[in-house]
């Protein structure tokens, strides 16, 4: 079974990289920013060198969560950002489909109900895969936790993880609240469908927990003696909350909230074995 992973190089990206690569022929992309020597260039947003590296490598299945993760960029630059999170998404699935690949798309809960253009995008890109000739999966991920090689981007648990190394009291908010998504989780989801062959669904992967960012950071750094201060960001976010019927209906694995903390606290205590 070999994979293409779109976007390597990424805080997903690359802990999917580094859990899937001891169980499958796992090859990575990166635009800009090579963490590990074996991974390709590739910049998603050209259609010509999407093609040209599908059929290259011809994978079976390609992952693809080389997305922007929140609405932020589109204000600075609309047209890049919809060239990511959209119209990149239509050159990986017409790629696939002239190799016969399947292809998993990550997606967000955001695409629910979407008030915002990110959600809006996703939910486009969603049809768009569902289009996918071979076969397609969805996986709907909330807010992500959990460790991975690439600390080194701004996402919301390496501004956690900077609280802990830089002995500093991190403030985060208290006004969005939503069901939590383990990273490892994603991948064990990934393996398992993979396995099955489950494909042509759409799947929430989430601890069916309703926490905060001051929440989940204050359960995390807790026991390393690292403070945090709440901060009310008002964020007038509508709660999505799902239940776990869906992953145990297919066969798949939950992840209690207290099982991602934990999970968490060992990969801090061990995280250098998440060399790439």
């Amino acid at each position: 079974m070999k994979i293409l992973l779109l976007g390597a190089n990424g805080y997903l990206g690359a802990r999917l990289f580094f859990d899937l690569k001891k169980r499958f022929d796992v090859i990575g992309t990166y635009n800009k920013n090579q963490f590990f020597r074996d991974f390709i260039q590739l910049d998603i947003t050209d259609k010509e060198q999407v093609e040209r590296i599908f059929k290259q490598y011809s994978p079976d299945i390609i992952i693809h969560p080389a997305n922007h993760a929140s609405p932020r960029p589109a204000a600075e630059d609309p047209q890049g950002y919809e060239r990511l999170n959209l119209l990149s998404t239509s050159y990986v699935r017409e790629a696939a489909d002239t190799i016969g690949a399947k292809v998993i798309f990550i997606s967000s809960f955001a695409a629910l109900n979407p008030d915002n253009i990110y959600g809006e995008l996703k939910a486009k890109s969603e049809e768009d895969i569902k289009q996918t000739k071979a076969g397609y999966l969805i996986l709907r991920p909330s807010l992500i936790l959990g460790y991975s090689p690439n600390v080194q981007n701004d996402k919301p648990f390496n501004r956690i993880l900077r609280c802990l190394d830089n002995k500093t009291v991190g403030e985060f908010d208290t006004s969005w609240q939503f069901q939590p998504t383990y990273i490892g989780h994603i991948s064990e989801v990934i393996g398992t469908i993979i396995d099955k062959n489950v494909f042509n669904k759409v799947v929430h992967v989430f601890c069916p927990s309703i926490q905060t960012q001051y929440s989940t950071a204050k359960d995390i750094l807790e026991p390393f003696k690292v403070d945090v201060k709440p901060v009310d960001k008002k964020m007038a976010m509508p709660i999505q909350e799902r239940n776990e019927s869906e992953l145990v209906d297919l066969g798949l694995s939950t992840c209690s909230y207290e099982e991602m903390v934990s999970k968490i606290h060992e990969e801090i205590k061990n995280r250098e074995k998440f060399q790439l």
